[in-house]
């Protein structure tokens, strides 16, 4: 378990003692900013006998008229040679030998056994008197530990009535027993491999990267390093249900294929379910493109890389026509074409759709430039924009004529879409125009994309839209705005108002906020 300490005296002092009454070594003042630990480079008055005190109570009974709090000099029974301590001589009667104080972070207590042995820090200020001291002084006597905490609400402490610590070869095992005080309410105790902390992301089985569901900028109880938040309890990587051995855990909704491809396994909600069979096709290779590793049919062959054949395809209802019912990444070339380019083909709603734009998680950042639209963003089987220039090609390919359908899922998951008899746009020297949309029909609740009828392209570093300023970069995003919009897919996915996210007008039940969006055309 862990608990919160921050602001911290550690200070303690014995409960009886036997010995002569001695004369003792004397310091001239409390001596305050001090270089360092075990410096006796300080001028100091003698009594009669010069045996210096064993402890903090020792100086206190001795030293009469010089009992302030201060550095001065002790030597328990044992050790080789007189250091310096701290000495508290006001809190709760006098008499304590301070061996730890953290106070602003101006020191690192993240050092190693040597540092921990020998001490470190400024008396003064923030420090470690040292563990091989601390054991020779703990051993002399019965002494009582004393912490004292503080935040923001309040000053608290704690006591225990026996402390005392092993030497280097117990490696300074803690004594400890009695325990009273006050911090009850300030110490949190965190369970089982959990840590007091405040980060702004964890790692869970759901989201391995950290998504921020389980942590507070706040302190709290939060998963220690190497565990992983499953539901209310941490848990190591191998016991969440998506854990892949070698590789470790896979995010919800992905899919994981190995370094030869010979396996592909996919992370659900179900958990993680793999392929009994997967291998590439002799006209495929087996590589990682847009981060996403997998089989790719070679240049001139088309499929999902477990199958390639030299078919030509114009579009995805070609792909479909040709018996590739499966909703997969195949390869297109449209007429007037200069290249063929890969297209993730939805052969759901009577099949043969080409998806040229799909949003559902905010992995893939879409407040991108011109260039960038023109070309084409993100990975087909995830988030993607399929670029101006293909969707130009795509769309104006005679005689055919294109229908688009638009999918939509507002934010409290539930579907709608949108149907346009007729979706084409211009080429790039009329800035991508929206120049052909048909009669508009579906569940989504209203022709929102008709108010941008005939408007060009818009990106933050190419304005074209009717306002006075940049739609583009007013709402984090890339359309064919006018002044400005009534829908906008391509807007900022995690924006702080619903018109600036992801946004349809008037869909029903969400305030027209959208968190999953899918655009795709057929020829009619």
């Amino acid at each position: 378990m862990e608990s919160q300490l921050q602001g911290v005296s550690v200070i303690f002092s014995f409960i009886f003692f036997l010995g002569k009454s001695a004369v003792t070594l004397c310091n001239e003042g409390t001596r305050e900013g001090r270089s360092g630990l075990g410096n006796l480079g300080s001028s100091y008055f003698f009594y009669q006998n010069p045996e210096y005190p064993k402890d903090c109570m020792d100086v206190f009974n001795q030293c009469s008229g010089h009992n302030a709090s201060g550095v001065y000099v002790i030597k328990p029974d044992g050790y080789h040679e007189p250091f310096e301590v701290y000495c508290d001589n006001e809190r709760h009667g006098g008499g304590w030998t301070v061996i730890q104080r953290r106070q602003n972070e101006s020191i690192n207590f993240d050092r190693q056994w040597k540092d921990y042995k020998e001490g470190f820090g400024f008396l003064s200020r923030e420090f470690w008197l040292g563990n091989e001291k601390l054991a020779f002084l703990s051993n002399q006597k019965k002494y009582q530990l004393r912490l004292d905490l503080e935040k923001p609400s309040g000053k608290y402490f704690v006591v225990y009535d026996v402390f005392r610590i092993g030497d280097e070869w117990s490696n300074y095992t803690l004594n400890l027993t009695g325990y009273s005080g006050t911090a009850d309410n300030f110490v949190t105790f965190c369970p089982t491999n959990m840590k007091y902390d405040n980060c702004s992301c964890q790692a869970t089985c759901d989201e391995p990267q950290g998504c921020g569901a389980f942590c507070n900028e706040e302190e709290a109880c939060v998963c220690s390093d190497d565990f992983m938040k499953k539901g209310d309890e941490c848990v190591p990587p191998q016991d969440c249900d998506c854990y892949v051995q070698g590789e470790g855990v896979l995010r919800r909704n992905t899919v994981f294929v190995n370094s030869n491809c010979t396996r592909r396994c996919n992370c659900t909600a179900s958990g993680l379910s793999c392929d009994s069979v997967y291998q590439c096709d002799v006209n495929a290779v087996c590589e990682e493109r847009d981060s996403v590793r997998q089989c790719y049919c070679n240049e001139g062959y088309a499929g999902n890389g477990q199958t390639c054949t030299m078919d030509t395809f114009t579009d995805c209802q070609d792909v479909y026509k040709a018996g590739y019912n499966d909703s997969d990444i195949y390869t297109i070339q449209p007429i007037n074409s200069p290249q063929a380019f890969e297209v993730y083909c939805n052969m759901s709603d009577g099949g043969g759709w080409t998806v040229f734009q799909r949003r559902k998680d905010g992995d893939v950042d879409f407040y991108r430039d011109w260039d960038e639209y023109q070309r084409g963003f993100g990975s087909r089987d995830d988030e993607f924009w399929l670029g101006n220039d293909n969707l130009y090609y795509l769309t104006n390919q005679q005689p055919k004529t294109y229908e688009l359908r638009i999918d939509l899922v507002n934010r409290y998951g539930s579907p709608y879409y949108a149907k346009y008899t007729l979706f084409r746009i211009s080429d790039k020297d009329d800035l991508y125009r929206l120049v052909g949309l048909g009669t508009f029909s579906g569940t989504a609740g209203y022709d929102a994309l008709n108010y941008h009828r005939n408007w060009p392209f818009s990106t933050k570093n190419n304005d074209n839209d009717g306002y006075s300023g940049n739609c583009a970069v007013y709402y984090h995003g890339a359309w064919w705005f006018n002044n400005c919009h009534y829908s906008d897919l391509n807007g900022d996915y995690f924006g702080t108002h619903y018109s600036h996210g992801i946004y349809w007008y008037n869909l029903p039940g969400s305030g027209s906020r959208v968190k999953y969006t899918e655009m795709k055309v057929r020829p009619v």
